[in-house]
């Protein structure tokens, strides 16, 4: 089974099997196919596999070593509007890939131009996984989507890029009038208004002036089967903006970690593959889906000192945390530390009562993997420059190590 995991090509998706499923019918001879837009009988699994039925219309397979394989009944065209910068463009990178291992036909269409610096970086230098896996990939302005994407129609929209409505009304309108079905948005936690009994659920009370909020309005005045999706900070390996490194970059050259406040805070960190998860259950369950928000996050929180102490148990090295306040050190916190310097935690009711969602987000194995990739591209030995925390730590009398 590792050889069906690892293949680019295939289209069945491995992942560890749910405790919560129907019970299981054995079978010995059954039969699944794989590939990116049909299904054959080419490929048997042996010796056996236990199948559960799913309400979605589709079936898990569950073979002896724990991993299950599932396949979609209904196979769909998917159009990903994607960013181009920040922490959400790696969304859609594993949301493409996700849904061709459910045999989708998936299309990914990028902001910008493919010869631009910013496809050198992650998760654009990976495109190469998507096409492989029999996706397509394309750029160019969403406002001119019609043009880009040709006279192909998609069953399914996903706007993975524009805060306002300025931005995703063009996609919204021409969505509408090629005939989608379906309409996904990738909103942000981060509209809910500050509250005093964290942590934030789907239905607490939003900033009305918020970009997103117009967005997540006009797509319900204009599809009848849509669903919103909020989330926070997120890790996973080809997100190309800084969060655990930040952290990593401090503790592997012995310096102390400066955070804001008493490091008490809540905050939700995901791993991209439980909000991929989340989108594509969407995809398979759209009559349960329609008319939905979610808040596209994991189901446990962190503490800050606790993010800082994990990315030290993942590099193996000792942390000295210090704390400051920010309005004594007259420093922004913004510009100095990567998380809000206040309680910001969401919960994923929604998707799990509605969907059937399960996260599997675990922070000291996923900041063990991002720690790998953090040596192996060599950021640990790059020079780094570090002025907003010496300022810090000059105010606080911290010997800075030399």
């Amino acid at each position: 089974m590792a050889s069906l995991a690892s293949s680019p090509s295939s289209s069945l998706l491995l992942s560890k099997s749910s405790s919560n499923l129907l019970p299981p019918t054995l079978s010995s001879t059954s039969r699944l196919s794989f590939s990116s837009f049909s299904y054959s009988s080419s490929l048997s699994i042996s010796p056996f596999f236990l199948t559960y039925p799913s309400s979605s219309g589709s079936r898990r397979f569950t073979t002896q070593s724990g991993f299950s394989i599932r396949a979609s009944a209904e196979k769909k065209k998917v159009l990903i509007v994607n960013t181009n910068s920040g922490g959400h463009a790696v969304i859609g990178f594993y949301f493409a890939k996700e849904l061709l291992g459910f045999g989708h036909a998936v299309t990914i269409l990028t902001v910008g131009e493919e010869s631009s610096d910013k496809m050198k970086k992650p998760p654009f230098s990976r495109f190469s996984e998507i096409v492989n896996a029999g996706g397509r990939t394309v750029w160019g302005n969403p406002a001119d989507i019609a043009n880009v994407v040709g006279n192909e129609s998609f069953d399914v929209v996903l706007d993975n890029n524009g805060k306002d409505l300025d931005a995703v009304r063009p996609v919204i309108d021409w969505a509408k009038g090629s005939g989608a079905k379906q309409f996904l948005f990738i909103s942000s936690a981060g509209i809910y208004k500050p509250t005093d009994e964290p942590p934030h659920v789907e239905g607490d009370i939003v900033k009305a002036d918020a970009g997103h909020v117009g967005v997540e309005k006009y797509i319900e005045e204009t599809f009848e089967s849509w669903a919103v999706f909020r989330p926070q900070y997120m890790i996973g390996s080809g997100n190309n903006k800084d969060c655990e490194e930040w952290f990593f970059d401090r503790i592997v050259r012995d310096r102390p970690v400066p955070i804001p406040g008493s490091g008490m805070q809540l905050t939700n960190i995901a791993h991209v593959r439980d909000l991929s998860s989340m989108l594509t259950l969407a995809v398979e369950k759209p009559d349960a889906a329609s008319g939905k928000i979610f808040n596209c996050v994991s189901d446990r929180a962190v503490t800050l000192d606790g993010m800082a102490k994990l990315c030290a148990q993942a590099a193996g090295r000792p942390v000295n945390i210090v704390h400051y306040d920010p309005k004594a050190v007259g420093i922004d916190a913004k510009k100095a530390f990567p998380f809000r310097n206040m309680h910001f935690y969401a919960e994923p009711r929604a998707a799990k009562d509605i969907l059937g969602w399960q996260a599997t987000t675990n922070l000291p194995e996923d900041l063990k993997e991002r720690f790998d990739e953090y040596v192996k591209i060599g950021r640990d030995k790059k020079p780094v420059k570090f002025e907003l925390d010496d300022k810090i730590l000059e105010s606080l009398k911290v010997p800075v190590p030399v």
